[in-house]
């Protein structure tokens, strides 16, 4: 705009200046060569009015300039000029059409290359944004393989549930509480096995969980509860709840479409927890009822291999393990312990009139007479056959004698009763103690095994402790 304003004041005063002309030729003061030269002049000025201006002012003012000319000029001069504006507008025209045709492609090549930064400034943002998802996935990965680790180290269930809540504290950074409940399948509700408190005071008090672990336990899907006081699904008016947090996630920890737990983290602040945060423990749950599978194998499995199958007592293997272990306890710390061997009378007649059905019966008869007299603390084993060890922890010979001595009494006094016919069972028993007869676990076994075939001699049904 300026160039054009500018182009237009320099040819109207170049036209002004031109006024003179006349006269000097008149009087033969220039020469008419010279006066068109100086008339050429206008013709600069012009075509930046034709380039700069829009093509009705350049029009317009080249018409002008021609008649201003025409008007000025009534000598034969003023033609050629003339001429030469008019090519100059006409050189003006043309090079206005042809810059505009530039710049409009310069324009349409910028506004590509604009286009084109942007979606490449989008493709950087959207690639920035994928590999701090993707840093945040393998970062995830990396975490569960460390737990996938971590649970494969551990076999007993005690240490699972360390090892979840170890591994819980560790991935959220916002969690002030982690609480993990088992099942109690007879009652049907909720245990509280572990947890753990973190920058908080407040006591855990739902040990049978609140509305919450109970509406996970119901519906048996995952929750995500980012305010509990504006939550709809969950009334709060009579719930007595725990203090010290604001929000929460959990989820329940199941094995073959069989709810086993819930494992839960809460946190003090509100909107702590996302719906990623709520897939990422189901996963963490998943491989945690794995491990809680595994360890609930490996129990029983080392139940099988430390019990009786037909009477549930310890074996012959555990029973010479407990004997060592005991043995040392005892001479570390010179206290006295009993060992009870009992072997039942006349077992193999049972088994050929009445068949080993009934002889199975017997045995596990036996075996509820033992578990009802001894104390927890007495380790009852099938020794072998029809034969039962009983190892009496600080319980010294005199003590033992007469509690072998009861036991013969109430096995005696106990009778089975079977198609109507009535079993009576007896049984001789040889009792010694560690360490006031015996240094080492063979030497114990040797002497009481010794007693009780004496007491079998004797004439069977009855102790024997010399």
């Amino acid at each position: 705009m300026r160039l054009q304003i500018l182009a237009i004041i320099i040819f109207f005063l170049l036209l002004g200046g031109i006024l003179p002309l006349e006269a000097l030729l008149a009087k033969n003061q220039i020469s008419s060569v010279l006066a068109q030269i100086i008339i050429f002049y206008l013709t600069i000025p012009l075509v930046f009015i034709w380039l700069s201006a829009e093509s009705v002012m350049a029009v317009l003012v080249t018409v002008f300039a021609a008649i201003y000319l025409l008007l000025i000029f009534k000598s034969p001069i003023c033609f050629i000029p003339v001429i030469s504006l008019f090519l100059a507008g006409v050189l003006g025209y043309t090079l206005r059409k042809n810059l505009k045709k530039i710049v409009r492609k310069l324009q349409i090549k910028k506004e590509n290359e604009e286009e084109f930064l942007n979606i490449l400034n989008e493709d950087i943002k959207n690639t920035k944004g994928a590999n701090q998802r993707m840093q945040g996935t393998l970062g995830k990965l990396n975490r569960l393989k460390n737990v996938i680790e971590d649970y494969s180290r551990v076999l007993s269930e005690g240490e699972v549930l360390d090892a979840i809540i170890d591994k819980i504290e560790s991935l959220f950074d916002s969690a002030t509480r982690i609480l993990l409940y088992r099942v109690d399948t007879q009652k049907q509700e909720l245990i509280l096995r572990r947890s753990k408190k973190i920058n908080i005071k407040y006591p855990i008090r739902a040990k049978k969980g609140d509305i919450f672990d109970k509406h996970v336990f119901r519906t048996r899907q995952p929750i995500l509860v980012g305010n509990i006081h504006s939550d709809f699904r969950f009334s709060l008016e009579e719930e007595k709840l725990d203090g010290g947090f604001s929000s929460l996630i959990a989820v329940p920890l199941s094995i073959e479409n069989k709810i086993i737990g819930i494992l839960r983290v809460d946190s003090n602040q509100r909107s702590a927890f996302s719906q990623s945060d709520l897939r990422f423990l189901d996963i963490i749950a998943d491989l945690s009822s794995v491990a809680l599978e595994n360890s609930i194998l490996y129990e029983k499995v080392k139940d099988f291999a430390i019990h009786d199958s037909l009477t549930g007592l310890f074996v012959h293997s555990y029973f010479k393990e407990r004997l060592r272990d005991e043995t040392g306890r005892s001479l570390r710390s010179g206290a006295e312990f009993s060992l009870i061997m009992l072997d039942l009378d006349d077992f193999k007649k049972f088994n050929d009139q009445y068949g080993h059905r009934v002889g199975d019966l017997i045995l596990k008869h036996v075996t509820s007479t033992l578990k009802a007299f001894f104390k927890k603390e007495a380790v009852i084993c099938r020794y072998g056959g029809e034969e039962f060890a009983v190892i009496l922890p600080h319980c010294d010979k005199d003590e033992a004698l007469k509690l072998a001595e009861n036991l013969r009494k109430k096995i005696e006094s106990s009778p089975l009763t079977i198609r109507k016919k009535t079993i009576k069972i007896a049984a001789s028993i040889g009792i010694a103690s560690l360490p006031l007869e015996a240094k080492t676990p063979n030497e114990l076994l040797v002497l009481v095994d010794s007693r009780l075939y004496k007491a079998k001699e004797k004439g069977k049904n009855r102790v024997w402790a010399e």
